[in-house]
């Protein structure tokens, strides 16, 4: 039986659909082969890969057989056919260049497109320049352009046919019939079919259909917790959860049955208001550290770990993400991760407790100034609405200079910051500022001359080393200014700089530096207590002895007993919660994975068996979360008027254990 030409031709644009999807598994599947994956696995995720390209290609072919039809008037005209030609060479051109992406993503994320792919579409002025800044378009963009019409060639003549062709009755009944029963069948299959055919996180990526991967994003990223996830009782979580945050200097201000782990922190009635400048640095992980994870052979960061020498360095902290968002979240709100993306771009984070807000109580004037575009990614808004007195991005630098599409070069950003600074403390207030660089990101590149290391070459470490010396640069320039003496210096990253591995969250990916740097007030240590970029806020309040408030996820790491502390971190839509030798990972469809965790530069290993009182920590802090920010009730600091503020007493600080 031959298939009408109409019908036959949309069966041949799934087939085309099929074959370069495959091809583009394929070539991952040879990519991540290199890196000691099995082949009986990843022929496995091939095979599995199929399926789901199929279903995925007649989901988003449906609507135009049911254009083809229905527009049938159209078609046979010239005008139509125009039209029809058109469409086909623009639809071969996104299917070339999306496949073509897929790689130079894969080798950005180690991972289909996302939540991340997601945001690049929504923000394309930085996408566009980062990828024209990155890449050399002169070279990939005429082999896609050629490859596109080869594609659109090949099909012209069936498309011809198609387009002229007349159809019986009989045929359309047959068409239109057929477009519930494909709709059932592919949504059936994109639901119910296993496209997780490993417990390696890479291999069940190269499975998925990227564009399938990247619809999910777009349309659940704003995951629910309840009935998707591993759920427990709501009064055994908080009382768990509360048992996480208590220290030897907390006592909780609500009740037992409440959810809230609103509690006092009595740091002593002594306080050294001091100035606070916190550096988010773009991407810089542990990984760059020489005295830490560097194994490159080259020295990256001497700058930093100079300072650490007299200064107070956390070598065991992990960032709870691996976007931006999520690290300002951690570290301006001390919230826990919960699955989608951060809460610093849903509705409802305007208000919730942070810095700003709490150091307002003690009269702290407050800043946030980034070297880029304020309206990226939603966090000018996150920024104004949650207690920062002032937002200032690279539209209000006094003194222009070295820039990409990014921002300012971090040396610009940090002379802007110096001169806010003279500004702030001119009155005798304490200040905080809070800036987040952007040099440490592809293109990777800086001005020339600053060291010794080629800016053209556009590679991370280069873009690393040079974040190193501007940093450096920052601090030995501050010495001069009259503020210097006060202020402790605070430097993070917001995210290390690649999430690679086979586990579902490769949690070596997440290790960061956190440098307390004020010589006068911060006695000289290094610190291996792990922890979270969560506790930055409490760990700061204990360092300048401030007694407070807070429901603060966070604890103060130099209270954490030995061998104890946690890390949690989301990755797409899983969570992991861990303790010293332990891990967990939650994810969609009440599933729960196990590995053990030690801290380092070492991936996470699998293990059968998930340990139940890590899983059900990480459950309570995760659920207690997610219900907290969509019941609103993480937004005390806000209202200030009806906080206790800690008063004064003359009784010396107890000294702490570092």
């Amino acid at each position: 039986m031959r298939l009408p030409s109409r019908f036959s031709f949309w069966l041949t644009c799934i087939a085309v659909f099929v074959g370069v999807s495959s091809c583009v598994r394929i070539g991952l599947a040879i990519w991540i082969s290199a890196d000691g994956h099995s082949t009986g696995p990843l022929l496995g995720a091939i095979a599995v890969g199929l399926l789901h390209d199929a279903s995925m290609g007649v989901a988003l072919g449906l609507p135009f057989l049911a254009g083809i039809y229905a527009l049938s008037f159209l078609w046979r005209r010239k005008y139509g056919r125009w039209i029809g030609h058109i469409m086909l060479l623009v639809f071969s051109g996104v299917l070339v260049f999306s496949s073509m992406a897929e790689f130079f993503f894969w080798n950005e994320f180690s991972g289909r497109f996302n939540g991340i792919a997601v945001n690049y579409l929504i923000f394309p002025r930085e996408v566009i320049g980062n990828i024209g800044e990155s890449f050399n378009l002169a070279l990939y963009m005429p082999i896609a352009g050629v490859a596109a019409l080869a594609l659109y060639l090949a099909l012209f003549r069936r498309l011809e046919a198609a387009l002229l062709a007349r159809h019986s009755p009989s045929e359309l009944i047959f068409s239109i019939a057929s477009i519930p029963v494909l709709a059932g069948i592919a949504a059936l299959s994109l639901h119910l079919a296993p496209f997780a055919p490993s417990r390696d996180r890479e291999i069940n990526e190269v499975a998925q259909n990227g564009m399938f991967s990247m619809a999910k994003a777009f349309l659940t990223n704003d995951s629910q917790y309840d009935g998707q996830y591993a759920g427990m009782d709501e009064a055994g979580a908080i009382k768990l959860l509360r048992g996480v945050v208590a220290q030897n200097n907390t006592t909780f201000l609500a009740s037992v049955t409440e959810r809230s782990l609103l509690r006092h922190v009595d740091n002593g009635r002594i306080p050294k208001k001091l100035n606070v400048v916190l550096v988010i640095n773009e991407s810089f992980g542990s990984t760059y550290i020489d005295s830490l994870d560097n194994r490159r052979g080259e020295s990256i960061s001497p700058n930093i770990d100079r300072l650490a020498k007299d200064g107070l360095l956390f070598t065991n902290v992990y960032a709870t993400g691996d976007r931006t968002v999520r690290g300002l979240e951690a570290l301006l709100t001390s919230f826990a991760p919960i699955p989608g993306i951060s809460t610093a771009r849903r509705n409802g984070s305007e208000g919730m407790n942070s810095m700003p807000y709490l150091l307002r109580q003690f009269g702290y004037q407050s800043a946030f100034l980034y070297a880029g575009d304020g309206r990226f990614d939603n966090m000018g808004h996150f920024w104004e609405t949650t207690g920062f007195d002032n937002v200032w991005d690279e539209r209000d630098f006094t003194e222009k200079g070295f820039k990409t599409i990014w921002g300012y070069a971090d040396e610009y950003l940090y002379k802007e910051a110096s001169n806010r600074l003279d500004q702030m403390t001119s009155d005798g207030r304490p200040a905080f500022l809070a800036m987040l660089t952007v040099s440490n990101h592809r293109p990777y590149t800086y001005p020339e001359g600053r060291i010794a290391k080629d800016p053209n070459a556009k590679t991370r470490t280069n873009a690393a080393t040079y974040a190193d010396w501007a940093f450096g640069n920052f601090v030995d320039s501050a010495r001069g200014k009259p503020w210097f003496d006060n202020t402790v210096f605070i430097f993070i990253g917001d995210h290390g700089p690649k999430v690679n591995g086979s586990a579902h969250v490769p949690v070596d990916g997440f290790r960061v530096p956190l440098l307390f740097y004020s010589p006068r007030h911060i006695a000289a240590a290094r610190d291996g207590t792990l922890g979270s970029s969560l506790d930055m806020a409490p760990t700061l309040m204990g360092l300048l002895g401030i007694s407070f408030e807070s429901p603060f996820f966070g604890v103060d790491l130099r209270r954490v007993p030995e061998g104890g502390g946690r890390i949690a971190m989301a990755h797409n839509f899983s969570v992991a919660f861990g303790t010293e030798g332990k891990l967990v990972v939650l994810e969609p469809n009440r599933t729960v994975r196990g590995y053990t965790f030690e801290p380092g530069p070492t991936q996470p290993q699998w293990q059968k068996w998930v340990d139940p009182q890590v899983m059900d920590l990480g459950i309570a802090q995760t659920q207690t979360a997610h219900r907290m920010f969509y019941g609103h009730q993480y937004h005390e600091l806000s209202n200030t008027d009806g906080m206790r503020l800690a008063t004064p007493d003359p009784k010396p600080t107890a000294e702490l254990r570092r």
